[in-house]
């Protein structure tokens, strides 16, 4: 979706708004956080059932959270790479499965 933005140039359309960029920035930051924070709970309380008896629960859902952090931060580094949202998914995708 940064990709996205990218090619439509809404985040320049903003700018000439008066949107400063720590406000673009955090905004997707919140968005991005919210989304991957109700899918760890999610994934979390599945496992809960029967997989992860004898583990430290706690530590499980910090791991799956900082987990997608990770993840976010790997988006923002690969959308400076690409101008396209085409090939911007399926590079992106391939290095994900690399690392």
């Amino acid at each position: 979706m940064l990709v996205k933005e990218k090619e439509t140039r809404i985040k320049e359309s903003m700018r000439m708004m008066g949107m400063k960029d720590t406000s673009y920035w955090l905004s997707w930051y919140v968005y991005y956080t919210i989304i991957t924070t109700l899918i760890c709970i999610l994934a979390w309380s599945i496992l809960l059932i029967n997989c992860i008896e004898h583990s430290n629960i706690i530590i499980i859902l910090i791991w799956f959270f900082l987990y997608a952090q990770a993840i976010f931060g790997q988006v923002i580094f690969l959308s400076a790479f690409f101008e396209s949202s085409k090939y911007s998914g399926l590079i992106g995708t391939l290095i994900y499965f690399g690392f």
